[in-house]
């Protein structure tokens, strides 16, 4: 293989996970609904987020979180920085506690990745009712969050072979 073939390489295995985030994004984004409406569509990119800052950090540096949740803010129409920040203090809290996850049974991750949705479900709950200036309703963005954690198993396999395979063993 030639040497700028190796450069790209490298380069699509280092932006690998900040893709997956732009690319559950533009899932979410999408006008497509999970059987017609009574599924919320998951939140994939809270999960891509949870899970690179845990399994390999340095393949999801803050600049990525930042603009996945500027990306995803501007194609949902949401305030501006809001799910920057709810990234952003999610990476940072589970960086706090990469050292527990790691090596743990993935129902214990799992489990702090619920732990994670919720927190995150209650910062845009606040804010947003903060911005409305009145308390929201909770319901549907709790079905969501639900809807994500249900999902987290799938995803975590399919980006651990990911992980294993491509971007560490190749």
């Amino acid at each position: 293989m030639g040497y700028r073939a190796e450069n790209l390489l490298r380069l699509l295995k280092a932006a690998a996970p900040t893709l997956l985030g732009i690319f559950g994004v533009i899932i979410l984004a999408l006008p497509v609904r999970l059987f017609e409406g009574f599924v919320p569509t998951p939140i994939i990119p809270l999960v891509v987020v949870f899970f690179w800052s845990i399994y390999d950090p340095d393949f999801m540096p803050s600049v990525s979180v930042f603009f996945i949740g500027l990306l995803q803010d501007l194609l949902t129409g949401g305030p501006l920085g809001l799910w920057a920040a709810v990234y952003l203090v999610t990476q940072y809290i589970v960086l706090s506690q990469r050292a527990y996850f790691l090596g743990r049974e993935q129902k214990v991750v799992w489990l702090g990745f619920a732990m994670a949705a919720l927190g995150a479900s209650m910062i845009l709950w606040l804010v947003m009712s903060l911005m409305a200036g009145l308390m929201l309703p909770v319901r549907g963005l709790l079905y969501q969050m639900f809807a994500t954690v249900m999902i987290y198993p799938f995803f975590g396999t399919a980006f651990g072979q990911l992980h294993r395979r491509v971007l560490v063993e190749a």
